[in-house]
């Protein structure tokens, strides 16, 4: 169908049992990702129980957040091996086995390890749940379907901390494993009774050296860029970043020579995928950089409490809410590349407000422009996503999701890296409010110029699109 047939035809109807597949599918995406930050405010009074220090203990969700992206790769040729239901289902199984064993933990290393493994399970959940909706909703329906997802994928680690807290106030740190199970079971049993039996494909012979490369690359890159600035890890950062860096070109060398790798990478030959998967990148790193960035201004600038401070953020998650449904809806009708380049004039105006805001700025419109910027990010982001997603076979779509959720999250490192970097280096003790908020402006423009790179990718989507309707 063209773009002009898509602006005329009405939507194509979402039946009953789609909805309720997707809701089962963003069932197990929000227990995965609920779990990738509500141990952070635990790690103290885990240390002190398990009688370690601060800097082992941090391992607990630095193993989960490294393993939940070495999980993602792996994930596309389990699919086509397994198939992606089976794959959700052994994966969410996984998780909950996991933990168990991580509430059951009497040591920190035996916490450490099952943590890690419960990421990577993790890890394959997010990808073959895409995979699933994917195939089941067809071109026609999916970014309305994926924009459901993408709402527990962005709202659950929002979540995790707060729930934590209540969940801390009353019970002990294992309760934050075993809150898992409940949620687990309900979606592991109307996932099996309710998700579409889709038929494996040809995935190949495991390539185990390709396997060590990504599995190795992806963690230590992350891990590398993410400590940029910490001089205090047990790893060099520069050895980590080099040693990733070479290991993930590795990977992609011996991919592109193998007919059947494990993660298909020649999907980049597709333009439009390619450039969906830029999208992705960028806005991965434009969008977790400002989730870093727009706090310090709040607690830096204006001295705020980080109660009263995580008040005003609370409108950019509604705004991201709000903006994910929207966004798969308009996606479906009008395509997908004009409606980046609209979520990046949003996103756009919300941090030029961001460059003349002052320190006594009324926190009715700072709240305003933060929703603004939710918005804007979730109208760009599910569009790409789903772009992505539909310019190639289904056959091909186990590799896409993965290729597409790993960009976004090394970009999220390399965002959140860059903007810590560039925040705290020209951030010195003693600075008064307004050179503090000279400081945070700079790195504003920082985010402005990403911007611009997004919007000039998304009008290649945009041109490819009006030339399919002539």
């Amino acid at each position: 169908m063209t773009s002009s047939d898509k602006q005329s035809a009405k939507l194509a109807p979402i039946p009953f049992i789609l909805w309720g597949q997707a809701i089962i599918i963003v069932l197990g995406a929000f227990t995965s990702m609920l779990s990738s930050t509500m141990l952070n405010t635990a790690l103290p009074s885990i240390a002190a129980s398990l009688h370690t220090s601060s800097s082992i203990a941090q391992w607990i969700a630095t193993g989960y957040f490294l393993s939940l992206a070495a999980g993602v790769p792996l994930s596309a040729w389990l699919s086509r091996k397994l198939g992606p239901t089976k794959l959700w289902l052994i994966s969410l199984v996984l998780f909950m086995v996991f933990s168990i064993l991580c509430a059951e933990s009497k040591g920190i290393y035996m916490l450490i390890i099952c943590r890690v493994l419960q990421g990577l399970s993790g890890g394959l959940l997010v990808p073959a749940g895409q995979t699933i909706t994917s195939i089941a909703a067809g071109p026609k329906r999916l970014g309305r379907v994926v924009s459901i997802v993408g709402i527990a994928v962005v709202v659950a680690p929002t979540l995790g901390t707060t729930l934590s807290s209540a969940i801390l106030s009353s019970l002990s740190w294992p309760w934050l494993f075993w809150i898992n199970i409940p949620l687990g079971m309900v979606a592991f049993f109307a996932g099996l009774k309710w998700l579409p039996k889709i038929e494996v494909s040809e995935a190949g012979k495991f390539d185990w050296i390709g396997f060590l490369f990504i599995l190795s690359g992806v963690p230590l890159l992350i891990y590398g860029v993410t400590s940029i600035g910490n001089t205090a890890n047990a790893v060099p950062i520069g050895t980590s970043i080099i040693i990733g860096a070479v290991l993930i070109i590795g990977f992609v060398v011996r991919s592109l020579r193998r007919e059947k790798p494990i993660l298909q990478l020649r999907l980049f030959g597709n333009r439009v995928f390619s450039v969906a998967a830029v999208v992705m990148f960028l806005g991965g790193a434009i969008n977790f950089g400002a989730q870093l960035l727009l706090p310090h201004y709040l607690t830096d600038v204006r001295h705020l409490s980080l109660i009263t401070a995580s008040q005003l953020i609370l409108p950019q998650v509604i705004g991201t809410a709000v903006g994910f449904p929207l966004a798969g809806r308009f996606t479906d009708r009008y395509g997908a590349g004009r409606l980046i380049f609209t979520g990046g004039i949003i996103m756009t105006i919300s941090m030029l407000s961001l460059i003349f805001i002052e320190v006594n700025t009324g926190t009715t419109w700072v709240a305003l422009i933060f929703f603004i910027w939710g918005l804007g990010t979730a109208l760009a982001t599910v569009p790409a996503m789903t772009a992505g997603l539909t310019t190639v076979a289904p056959d091909q779509i186990p590799d896409s999701a993965p290729i597409l959720n790993m960009l976004q999250r090394i970009g999220a490192s390399i965002g959140t890296a860059v903007i810590t970097l560039l925040y705290t280096k020209n951030l010195t003790s003693g600075l008064d409010q307004a050179h503090t908020l000279v400081v945070f402006k700079n790195v504003v423009w920082l985010l402005l110029g990403s911007i611009l790179v997004l919007l000039i990718s998304s009008l290649t989507l945009v041109l490819r699109e009006n030339k399919n309707a002539r």
